[in-house]
């Protein structure tokens, strides 16, 4: 009897678990070992590549972090334009507007299909996540939250509160959030300005640096940069890895991956 009792209490927590969280939250081993991980590519082969999985985790938080024009806000721009063209939908909530229409369209973005919010504050753009990641029916959630805002008293303690109610419904959701955090401008751009008790850091199932390491020239004008992108944080992946990009202007903003260094 007792261990009739200890099998149907398992059971009965299994199917609360899946209840609340999605079939997906807990199964034997064995069908997860052989099954892809639902993701969404990023755009850039060789950064797909050295993730494991294939692109950024359906269903979790990602996290870019860099320097204004250290490549962030491209990378963003062409993961928006990949779920675009894979028939997804996309929102982009602007905290700083910053937001350049004519350099996202570049990007092969379609403007029409993507959503572009402007809150009124930091407050109601938190608020506003479980409507856009879980209630909105998106793919991707693009949140631009400079770290200065992220980690300011005030709203360290929302954020954090969000994120963590949201994390089990997002699952469900299969909803990419991406945010982007920059960083203050710096020539030499490092993690230590980050708070240790700031959220993202702790919920972001991935978390990416970005750095410039130089322009490209075709005589006296700027044709491009080359940047690299760290994997600091992966769950569900490598981490540790560095993958070189190189982005070019040349009436669109085209790019690629020159390979993995470890």
């Amino acid at each position: 009897m007792a261990d009739n009792d200890k099998k149907q209490r398992f059971e009965k927590t299994v199917s609360g678990i899946q209840q609340r969280f999605g079939l997906k939250a807990i199964r034997p081993l064995k069908q997860t070992a052989s099954e892809p991980i639902p993701h969404l590519p990023t755009g850039f082969p060789d950064l797909d590549a050295a993730l494991g999985i294939g692109g950024l985790p359906h269903g979790r938080i990602s996290e870019l972090i860099g320097i204004p024009t250290s490549g962030m806000s491209t990378l963003a721009l062409k993961i928006v334009a990949s779920v675009q063209r894979q028939g997804g939908t996309a929102v982009y909530l602007d905290v700083p507007r910053t937001f350049d229409p004519d350099y996202a369209h570049r990007c092969q973005v379609n403007l029409r299909r993507m959503m572009l919010v402007h809150p009124y504050n930091v407050s109601q753009a938190i608020a506003m996540l479980p409507d856009f990641a879980v209630n909105g029916g998106f793919n991707l959630l693009v949140f631009d939250l400079p770290l200065f805002l992220q980690t300011s008293s005030q709203h360290q303690e929302q954020l954090s509160s969000a994120l963590g109610r949201l994390l089990g419904s997002l699952h469900k959701s299969g909803c990419v959030l991406l945010f982007l955090t920059a960083l203050p401008p710096t020539s030499d751009p490092s993690l230590s300005v980050y708070p240790s008790q700031a959220a993202l850091p702790h919920y972001a199932s991935l978390r990416l640096l970005l750095q410039k390491e130089r322009w490209l020239y075709r005589r006296q004008d700027i044709r491009g940069y080359e940047a690299q992108v760290q994997v600091i944080k992966n769950k569900l992946g490598p981490a540790g890895h560095t993958v070189p990009l190189t982005i070019t202007f040349n009436g669109t903003v085209k790019g690629d991956g020159a390979g993995v260094a470890p």
